[in-house]
């Protein structure tokens, strides 16, 4: 059989793996349009730092690659006939598959901002961004992020300790509307300017400033701020014109079943390409999920059926670490919640339980016990009888994982 994976992020490397040590003797190719092997996105900071080369956030070496007998080939896919189940590609050579994964993952979604063409105006995607930016970072000494999510943060965390002044800018009135209620974005705008990052909120950006190069931008309540490098930090779009060029449905992603297959015969898809439910995640644990699950159902000899992933974000900047899992924006009479504050000392804990059952948590400041946390969600144990003690530094939730979930 051949296997044939077009992009090698996290989907793709994860199911490349998959599929030679499940079935060994298959013939993987991956095809990715980046001149790097796999490398987990949240290290481009590291890149951007200076701390560390390109090659050295690389998850897998060549040789491991070999090894598994997986072919990397960094050249472009240009279209996929899915007749006779070939892909084009851009040395204008074609491919044939048995098996076909769409990985191809998203690019940075741009707002249409006046100014935005401006020399010093970066996303950050792939290791060439990464590069880029810190090389025009030596230029200048003050910048600004445009997106107070969870990407947002992590760049200016990244240019701040590469000695960058920061200003984040956030449209919301508060930092992760979807993963904080305003208690825990409260803590986590204390707890940033510590670190000397300043949020603006509830504003959004009108234009960036400058002629040729960027000087600063200008909000839509009048403000200006000076900064000569502009990271936007605004979201993902799936890369969705492969697949719906060779006349498979799409959305705002490719949309896949439960098997993780698209509308096409022998045709998967996973990670920030596809559309679950409705749903594109963006997150790295339900794509490697996702990328376990399309392998396995490639090879067709067993079946797996994908539900979803409960939603969880980790973020780690310095000193803040934050965990939110789940449901955490709770409304309605049938959802109970438990909170534990401590702003002095940058600690937000809280659950959000339905019919006895976690449903929602965010940690914030202070990470003891989310794993027996995460386990009592993840299992639907009935808490109702410990409900009081879950936030206690020392209660050991350990006791009650082997309590029946309710009926």
């Amino acid at each position: 059989m051949q296997a044939v994976i077009v992009g090698c992020g996290v989907a793709g490397a994860t199911a490349a793996m998959t599929i030679s040590e499940s079935a060994p003797g298959t013939e993987v190719s991956v095809y990715t349009d980046e001149n790097h092997l796999y490398y987990p996105r949240p290290r481009l900071y590291e890149v951007i730092s200076g701390r560390s080369e390109p090659q050295e956030i690389y998850s897998f070496p060549q040789q491991l690659y070999q090894k598994h007998g997986i072919h990397v080939y960094f050249k472009k896919v240009l279209s996929v006939d899915l007749t006779k189940k070939q892909l084009a590609l851009q040395d204008r050579s074609k491919i044939d598959y048995d098996e076909l994964l769409l990985s191809n993952g998203a690019h940075p979604f741009v707002p249409p901002i006046k100014g935005v063409e401006k020399q010093g105006v970066f996303t950050l995607r792939t290791i060439a961004d990464a590069l880029a930016i810190r090389e025009y970072a030596k230029k200048t000494d003050k910048a600004i992020v445009i997106g107070g999510g969870l990407l947002g943060l992590e760049f200016a965390a990244c240019l701040r300790n590469a000695g960058q002044q920061v200003e984040v800018v956030e449209i919301n009135p508060r930092l992760l509307p979807k993963q904080l209620d305003h208690g825990a974005a409260t803590i986590l705008e204390d707890e940033l300017k510590k670190l000397g990052i300043n949020a603006v909120l509830g504003v959004k950006t009108s234009e960036i400033l400058g002629s040729d190069a960027v000087s600063g931008v200008s909000l839509d309540n009048g403000e200006e701020f000076s900064g000569g490098l502009v990271l936007i930090a605004a979201g993902i779009r799936p890369n969705i014109d492969l697949a719906a060029d060779a006349g498979i449905n799409v959305n705002k992603g490719v949309i896949i079943d439960k098997y993780l297959q698209t509308s096409a015969d022998d045709v998967y898809a996973a990670g920030d390409v596809s559309e679950f439910n409705g749903r594109i995640y963006g997150i790295i644990p339900p794509t490697v999920e996702q990328a376990k699950t399309a392998s396995t159902n490639m090879l067709g000899k067993e079946r797996r059926v994908y539900r979803g992933t409960i939603h969880s974000t980790t973020l780690k900047i310095g000193s803040i670490s934050l965990i939110s899992m789940g449901l955490v924006n709770s409304e309605g009479p049938q959802y109970e919640e438990i909170q534990k504050t401590n702003r002095q000392e940058g600690v937000y804990k809280k659950i959000v339980l339905e019919q006895g059952r976690i449903v929602g948590a965010i940690v914030l400041g202070d990470r003891k016990g989310v794993a027996a946390i995460k386990k009592l969600m993840d299992q639907e144990v009935d808490v109702t009888k410990y409900k009081d003690h879950l936030l206690e530094d020392n209660f050991d939730k350990g006791k009650i994982t082997a309590q029946p979930a309710r009926s």
